[in-house]
């Protein structure tokens, strides 16, 4: 089978991941997979890889100029930052009509020239938007995943409403990554037929997050972090914004440092000057946190497997794969109840945007006696090893076959 997924932005955050992780299952099994997506051409360690893999990655380079308009990078669906684009990049709601159209204009045009090259069998496009409704409008077979940041964007965009309807109209099935995102699904989009929304949770790379030996004084040097030897790390992944609950975790710094001084290592795009008030950042306790930047995935299984706890203090959270990496390494979890992560974390769960039960449960977890510590690692990583990506791709193939067989709604109308 031949497949092609899309994504509405490159790679480093969780919906690139999904989409790396199928079509690199799907090609081990030997059909043909490529992952379209646009790119701001930043110079990082990682283009190499993707820049240098045409017949894998087919990339949509920015800056797009055409007719005296300029799109100087991809738009965003929410505000939260990416790793791949500009501090403050503007977001499709901030696009004015014209850019909206060129935008709309050049998707469609690139997007037909790697149908036109590579004649896919299927399309799945990552989110509920502008890729699934152009591919809608040529008339193809496609399926659309619904990853949460959609759902915020549709709430957050009225002018993308019509536009992200008509794309989960026309998906031959809607793959959500939770029982969470499902019921934002049905709730938002309409027209809309329940029977093909459909939940398929995520999974994580089983080879690279993985109970390991690492040497802490290498890690945390070759970051640039003191080691403090007699202090305990936790390790956060996640976009540094308002969602990820940053906020949230600074002010349990407070206690926790005040109780248990232990190293904080945030990994993540984004800086607080550009998401929070000055206000709000007096409220901040900064002991012991070293804000780490985006990082390759490889340093992030290293300080997890670190970590004595890692945590996840989003408001909102469609999946939560950090938190599954997290437990992939051995290392239990504090999550809050945001939607996703509660429904298999090992560890803590707490209240959203709850300060002091955030630190009473890191507090909880640090205080364990040796051998209930590891017994609690040994479950989280039992329970991580559950969400494999070769199931969870074996299942997207026998709804691809599916999607084939079905009989396609006509492009922009009601299904029922």
């Amino acid at each position: 089978m031949r497949v092609l997924l899309t994504n509405t932005g490159p790679w480093g955050t969780g919906s690139a991941v999904v989409a790396e992780a199928v079509v690199e299952d799907l090609r081990r099994r030997g059909h043909q997979a490529m992952l379209f997506f646009p790119d701001a051409q930043f110079k990082t360690p990682e283009k190499k890889h993707y820049y240098g893999q045409p017949n894998r990655y087919r990339i949509w380079r920015f800056p797009v100029e055409r007719d005296g308009l300029r799109l100087e990078t991809f738009p965003l669906m929410i505000t939260d930052p990416h790793p791949r684009n500009f501090p403050r990049a503007w977001t499709f709601h901030d696009l004015p009509d014209e850019l909206l159209a060129l935008y709309e204009q050049e998707a469609r045009r690139e997007l037909e020239r790697v149908i036109e090259d590579f004649r896919p069998d299927i399309i799945e496009c990552q989110h509920i938007w502008t890729m699934g409704r152009l591919v809608n409008a040529l008339g193809l077979p496609y399926i659309v995943t619904a990853h949460h940041s959609d759902q915020l964007g549709y709430r957050y965009d009225l002018r993308m409403q019509p536009m992200a309807n008509q794309a989960a109209a026309g998906a031959r099935w809607i793959f959500a990554i939770s029982d969470f995102v499902q019921r934002e699904v049905l709730t938002l989009y309409h027209p809309i037929d329940p029977n093909k929304v459909v939940v398929l949770e995520n999974g994580y790379n089983q080879r690279l997050f993985r109970p390991r030996r690492v040497n802490r004084r290498q890690v945390l040097r070759a970051l640039g972090v003191p080691d403090q030897e007699r202090l305990p790390l936790i390790s956060f992944s996640g976009k540094i914004s308002h969602t990820k609950g940053v906020d949230i975790l600074l002010r349990a710094n407070r206690r926790l440092q005040r109780e248990r001084k232990a190293l904080l290592l945030l990994l993540g795009a984004g800086r607080l000057e550009e998401v929070f008030s000055a206000e709000e950042r007096a409220d901040f306790h900064r002991e012991n946190v070293h804000l780490l930047g985006h990082r390759p995935q490889s340093v992030l299984a290293q300080v997890h497997n670190l970590a004595a706890v890692s945590v996840m203090p989003s408001r909102s959270e469609g999946f939560g794969i950090a938190a599954l990496e997290a437990m992939g390494c051995g290392t239990p979890v504090v999550v809050t109840r945001s939607g996703g992560p509660e429904s298999f974390a090992v560890g803590e769960n707490v209240p959203v945007a709850d300060p002091e039960a955030l630190a009473g449960a890191l507090l909880k977890i640090l205080a364990l006696p040796a051998g209930k510590a590891r017994a609690l690692r040994r479950t989280a990583h039992q329970q991580a090893l559950h969400y494999s990506w070769r199931g969870i791709t074996q299942r997207r193939l026998r709804y691809y076959r599916q999607a084939l067989k079905r009989r396609p709604a006509p492009a922009g109308t009601p299904l029922f």
